[in-house]
């Protein structure tokens, strides 16, 4: 008779280990893109634990799954859809629930068996998933399986599984070109120009806008100007008509002020200055959810009974890559120091390291990506179940 302890652990038959090295795209997910001609590989290999079993079949299983569940008023949805679930008018006090998964991808691979131990594989997935997400109404995974199996009509079969999180950045590193966009307007006695930048990250800490104004009415000066960060989550569903935007749901982060020195002209350029805060996502664009940000400016006037004025710019949010080199912030006196920004979490930790022969920003070496591609959406018709 065999007796085991309870802290003695038994040793799966399969083991199926992931690089730990993350799984990552560099821009939009659209074939026009040039960073996604680079092929994304993701990295692992099968232990094989049991000597006596002769696999005769090993089917590496990558799939990709992207679902919506949200409730909404049936107000807000296409007439189309609401006249097949109920009357126009009852649809003004009712709600709709959307419901529906669809699958992203399938990769499969074949691995051969000649009685290792381990199996090493590289598998090359499409270059237009988008990266894995979580929310209270949509979801994007993926998994990676492998399954084996045993000749003979009594074969033994094995399945394990793992999850995989993919990402997708707008920065390739911490030294990538970001082009700016000049807005412009005029409010009656009231013109300015921005300078806004198309991207920033996350590890930069925070989002700086050039900002410059002219005031053509006398007593008229401006008191401070309040921005801040709005998050956008939009959701979005196909039927035959086409697709569908919900309405967005905005997120208002904190607000940063900024008060005009006493002695500025309207011939200055001011840098107004919001702090980006840890809680915020990323741009994200799948199916059925994009999260978008946009600057929100609030110009208040020292006359009490002058309106302010608002205004708002898009940006995209990312962060870079794992274990890149923050470039721009090396010192010119000092060409061999540099500095590094690593994620690990929520927490950011900037640490400086001696870099040999580091390339100095503005050179054709600095890496530069077009932010103005259109997001790629993978087709993903699919019926929607409607329920009250």
């Amino acid at each position: 008779m065999r007796f085991l302890h309870d802290n003695q652990k038994k040793i799966p038959i399969v083991e199926l280990e992931i690089e730990s090295k993350p799984v990552f795209y560099i821009g939009p997910a659209t074939r026009e893109n040039p960073l996604s001609q680079i092929r994304t590989k993701l990295l692992g290999n099968v232990h094989f634990n049991d000597p006596k079993i002769k696999w005769n079949r090993i089917t590496l299983h990558f799939i990709g799954t992207a679902g919506l569940d949200i409730v909404v008023p049936s107000s807000t949805l296409p007439t189309d859809i609401v006249s097949a679930t109920s009357d126009l008018q009852e649809a003004i006090n009712s709600t709709t629930h959307l419901e529906t998964t669809v699958t992203l991808c399938e990769v499969e691979k074949e691995l051969i068996f000649n009685n290792q131990t381990v199996i090493d594989f590289g598998l090359h997935l499409p270059p237009y998933l988008p990266p894995s997400m979580k929310t209270e109404h949509s979801f994007v995974e993926y998994k990676l399986s492998v399954l084996c199996a045993c000749a003979g009509p009594f074969g033994k079969k094995y399945r394990v599984e793992q999850p995989i999180t993919v990402c997708r950045h707008y920065l390739p590193s911490p030294s990538s070109l970001i082009p700016s966009v000049e807005f412009n307007g005029i409010r009656e006695w009231f013109e300015w120009s921005a300078d806004v930048p198309k991207a920033t990250a996350i590890e930069v800490g925070e989002v700086v806008i050039a900002l410059r104004w002219s005031i053509e009415k006398e007593l008229v000066d401006v008191d401070k100007i309040e921005v801040c960060l709005q998050e956008l989550e939009t959701y979005r569903f196909s039927t035959k008509s086409g697709v569908h935007n919900l309405p967005p749901i905005v997120t208002q982060f904190p607000c940063s002020e900024y008060h005009p020195p006493t002695f500025s002209n309207n011939s200055e350029t001011h840098f107004i200055r919001t702090p980006i805060p840890k809680k915020i996502r990323t741009h994200h664009f799948d199916p059925f959810l994009e999260i978008t940000h946009r600057i929100k400016l609030t110009i208040h006037f020292k006359l009490v009974s002058v309106k302010p004025i608002v205004v708002e710019f898009p940006i995209i949010i990312t962060d870079f890559p794992s274990n890149t080199t923050a470039d721009y912030f090396v010192d010119p006196i000092s060409p061999s120091q540099s500095t590094s920004t690593i994620s690990s979490g929520n927490d950011s930790l900037t640490s400086l390291y001696r870099l040999a022969g580091s390339v100095q920003p503005g050179g054709d070496e600095v890496p530069c990506i077009d932010l103005e591609l259109p997001e790629y959406t993978p087709p993903y018709e699919r019926n929607i179940i409607l329920g009250p």
